[in-house]
């Protein structure tokens, strides 16, 4: 009986949500994010605890993680407006490009002296980039933190994200073509093809944003419920955009990231709040069966595995040791304040959702299934490195950033160390 209960998708999800909801309140209570709830959720759940979502149960619902990775994908590219970008300034910029290419570096180097495969390597590497905004926000809000310090964080946070996605939607390509060429000389077309399907997605992307701004005034004609139907209209373009990305084989990423940031910048400022309100309704619970579904793929078993936990703790101290130097060497160099010196670079030692869902894409993606068996198993790999960080950086990363948050915000004459001289701004 319990069998047949449990082999009801709609029953397990159901299952999902309210535990994960319950399980996330447990989590904020202890002062520990809720994501780590959900994937603790997860792992009970998944084959190496209770089993009740095996590999074939898990997959069932892999259209729940899918259109997850969508709406992250469509916020991202919410967050990039030109009013916003116009008041990013140039210093913030190359701190941003700095903290985007050190941890790619440093992690590619990391992983390859200790001799993991350089497919795997380089995937790993894009994924580096990737933050967890929720975690530093819901830190700032707490602390109801203001000031330059706190306008150079989410100066950061804004260019971040849709950055990473591009250098992984290139990065991941280029690996799929090296993994999948039979030849040398094959790698140069499929590299070519990749491109081409980056360039399509984008595209497909806008066509569909500008579709949404041609059909938005004839339904926002002031009728009773055209807010509902003009939310439903956006929901079903987001989910199209991925439903289509898997179908034609275009980027999971790319399509819903182009839709997000021609929407965004096709409307004022009233409409963008009201998209990204109307959004988040249907994005937590989104969220909820994500982060369980991810956790009940974290490879607990081969946790113990010493080679997989070496190189986790490798990408977690490289990708952290380039953020903040990336961020610290370029804040001296343009001779920034202190607190941005010492701490902007402590704000950032998370992942989260983008990281997950930019690994799950990549293992689900139709390019890798189609690959012969056994050439996809560096990517095996570096999902459950990744999977493995991901838990771990939210086990500390909080502390980090509410560490950052409360030095970078304190009046420079008050910090240990500090100049007497006035800051820059």
């Amino acid at each position: 009986m319990i069998d047949a209960v449990l082999g009801s998708p709609l029953f397990v999800l159901g299952l999902i949500l309210a535990l994960g909801a319950l399980l996330g309140d447990v989590a904020e209570r202890l002062r520990v994010p809720w994501i780590t709830g959900c994937i603790v959720l997860g792992v009970a759940l998944g084959p190496a605890a209770g089993d009740v979502l095996p590999t074939t149960r898990a997959a069932a619902l892999g259209g729940f993680t899918q259109a997850a990775l969508a709406v992250i994908a469509f916020n991202i590219g919410s967050q990039l407006t030109l009013g916003r970008l116009k008041t990013i300034g140039g210093s913030v910029v190359l701190m941003a490009a700095a903290q985007l290419l050190a941890p790619v570096a440093l992690v590619l180097a990391g992983e390859s002296l200790l001799g993991l495969a350089l497919p795997a390597a380089l995937i790993l590497a894009a994924v580096a980039p990737a933050t967890a905004p929720t975690t530093t926000y819901s830190v700032i809000r707490r602390r109801e933190a203001t000031g330059p310090f706190i306008d150079r964080a989410l100066g950061v946070l804004a260019l971040n994200d849709a950055a990473a996605v591009l250098i992984f939607s290139a990065v991941s390509a280029g690996v799929v073509a090296m993994l999948g060429a039979g030849a040398a000389s094959g790698i140069g077309t499929a590299l070519w093809h990749a491109a081409a399907n980056e360039a399509l997605s984008i595209a497909a992307g806008i066509a569909l944003g500008l579709f949404y701004l041609a059909i938005r005034p004839i339904i926002e004609d002031g009728r009773p419920g055209w807010e509902s139907r003009l939310t439903a209209l956006l929901l079903g373009l987001v989910l199209l955009s991925i439903g289509g990305a898997i179908a034609l084989q275009l980027s999971h990423l790319l399509l819903p990231l182009s839709l997000g940031i021609v929407v965004a910048n096709g409307v004022d400022s009233v409409e963008q709040d009201f998209i990204r309100k109307h959004i988040k309704g249907f994005e937590e619970p989104l969220f909820f069966v994500f982060f369980v579904l991810a956790g009940a793929h974290l490879p607990v078993t081969a946790a113990g595995h010493l080679a997989l936990l070496a190189s986790a703790v490798i990408y977690l101290a490289c990708r952290f040791a380039g953020k903040y130097a990336g961020i610290s060497l370029t804040a001296s160099a343009l001779h920034l304040d202190q607190p941005t010196r010492r701490y902007l670079g402590l704000c950032f030692p998370s992942q989260g959702a983008l990281a997950m869902g930019l690994i799950l894409a990549l293992r689900d993606s139709p390019a890798v299934r189609q690959l012969p068996a056994g050439v996809s198993e560096p990517i095996e790999t570096a999902v459950s490195v990744i999977l493995i960080a991901v838990l771990l950086s939210q086990l500390v990363g909080p502390a980090l950033i509410d560490l950052a948050v409360r030095r970078g915000t304190q009046p420079s004459g008050s910090l240990p160390g500090s100049e007497t001289s006035p800051s820059r701004r």
